[in-house]
């Protein structure tokens, strides 16, 4: 069992602490009486089978999966992956739950199974992909025959399984067509309240889902009516916080507890990075991956196992803090949100910072109505030319000239219909256009009860783009932000790679 998250408060002993900022790990000094928010511990990964085989054979509000299965039944593995956990998971535990069910399955005498990997707007999973999260065995006996797929939001060949407010709802055709869908995803922090309906569902669907102005009624009503058409045995695996190790393996580490080899680590790390600035951290810090402990396994009806597994994760990351801050300050490391890129697309930056990080609550945001966001991150505008080919253009082209989700819509629906982006996320090469929209339309809810974002090392164009603000240094971003919060402000730093869930009182 880790040791539970905390709050420390910054005195005269506190020694220099652990700082994210694109590419870049510092030690920063933070001034007395700042309330430092610690995640839960992070252990490395268990073999999790027990815990996968409680959930099938004793799931809640539903029969065993073993008892759903016979010889006939039409079975389709769909493999969530809406949301994912970043650093990336070493070993996935979705894997193991696809092989354990494929297991239950072969036993069953099941002839006819798929997998569809439920992606949503993300990239499309390519052979590599499939075969690095479920495992050579899963693909060489699946991909040859063609029963492995990645659902694409803009297939003609979508079903239509019934209507909500006029508004057709279709799905996957395989998903619609089968006897017993398994959903099989991870829960590493609040996720989607739905994510089988983020990860099947057609564009038209997702974009009425991800809309600025969608009410929540209009949601509840879309996952209501693919749980009531489709034969659904979900299965969630709760992560804990991510283990580092090798040449991170200080960074999830409390400082004070830092031994010589965490030491040596970071200053190498701190010298290779200075040394070799692009390689250097490309080498470090590109692709990282982590271990997480698997906290539990919940299986069963959508609905309770959804519910259950976002209660377990907070109950296991929940940190308690006291009052709102005046002032809230956050790290966004490239290494957390973005594959392949050891600082990060400045709107990525931008959405794990302050909609990820800033939103990872109970219910009562960290910092309190009219107060100032304080992040690092050097938001430089790069983007991968193939890849982030959508947010290049969103960036270059649509915030000049608005930052408004509400004037966006004539945009969002240019690039949705952009034959390029679209052959893209088509050939499973990039995210889908719109996914950089609904990206921007979180950062733009996250910040609309502050009076000030600023950020730390900031390009001061991509800053003023977003309508925020840069500064040089961390005293400079406390000098700009005392103009609204005072001289003498209160502040609350959340520390660490993963999400420090806060329950703010």
């Amino acid at each position: 069992m880790s040791r539970p998250g905390f709050v420390l408060e910054v005195d005269d002993r506190t020694p220099a602490l652990l700082t994210f900022s694109g590419d870049q790990l510092r030690l920063s000094r933070f001034g007395l009486g700042t309330k430092v928010v610690y995640p839960a511990d992070a252990d490395v990964s268990t073999n999790p089978i027990r815990l996968i085989d409680s959930a099938l054979e004793a799931p809640a509000g539903t029969e065993p999966l073993e008892q759903r299965l016979t010889p006939s039944t039409k079975l389709t593995l769909v493999v969530l992956d809406t949301d994912r956990p970043r650093p990336r998971m070493r070993f996935d535990v979705r894997r193991s739950i696809v092989e354990r069910v494929l297991e239950l399955a072969a036993r069953a005498g099941v002839d006819d199974v798929a997998i569809v990997v439920g992606g949503g707007l993300n990239k499309r999973w390519n052979p590599v992909d499939i075969t690095r999260v479920l495992g050579d065995r899963v693909a060489t006996s699946f991909q040859p025959d063609g029963r492995i797929e990645s659902h694409d939001v803009t297939s003609e060949d979508a079903v239509a399984i019934g209507e909500v407010d006029g508004h057709a709802i279709c799905v996957n055709r395989r998903v619609a067509e089968s006897d017993l869908v398994v959903a099989i995803g991870a829960q590493f922090g609040h996720g989607e309240p739905c994510p089988l309906s983020a990860g099947i569902a057609d564009v038209a669907t997702l974009r009425r889902l991800g809309s600025p102005d969608s009410d929540r009624g209009f949601a509840k009503r879309v996952h209501e009516t693919i749980h009531s058409s489709l034969n659904v045995f979900a299965v969630q695996a709760v992560l804990g916080q991510p283990h580092l190790s090798g040449a991170l393996r200080f960074a999830h580490k409390r400082e004070w507890e830092w031994k010589l080899a965490d030491q040596l680590a970071f200053a190498a790390a701190r010298q290779l990075a200075a040394a070799l600035p692009r390689t250097g951290s490309q080498s470090l810090y590109s692709t990282p991956s982590a271990d997480y402990a698997v906290v539990d396994v919940v299986g069963g009806a959508p609905a309770q196992v959804y519910d259950e597994a976002a209660s377990v994760w907070q109950a296991a990351n929940g940190v308690e803090v006291v009052g709102r801050a005046d002032v809230v300050v956050t790290g966004a490391w490239g290494g957390a949100f973005d594959d392949g890129d050891p600082v990060g697309s400045p709107i990525n930056a931008a959405h794990h910072a302050l909609a990820r990080r800033l939103g990872s609550h109970t219910g009562t945001p960290f910092v309190r109505d009219g107060g100032v966001a304080i992040a690092f991150h050097p938001l430089a505008p790069r983007f991968s030319n193939r890849r982030q080919s959508s947010a290049a253009d969103f960036f270059a082209k649509i915030l000049p000239e608005t930052v408004d989700p509400a004037g966006m819509a004539d945009f969002e629906e240019r690039a949705c219909s952009d034959e390029w982006y679209v052959d893209l996320y088509r050939k499973q090469f990039a995210d889908h256009p719109l996914r950089t929209f609904q990206t921007w339309y979180r950062v733009a809810e996250a910040t609309r009860s502050l009076s000030d974002v600023i950020w730390v090392g900031g390009n001061r164009r991509t800053a003023d783009l977003f309508g925020h603000r840069s500064a040089s240094t961390y005293a400079d971003a406390l000098e700009i932000a005392s103009n609204t919060v005072g001289r003498e402000p209160s502040i609350t730093y959340l520390h660490g790679p993963g999400l420090p869930l806060g329950d703010v009182r």
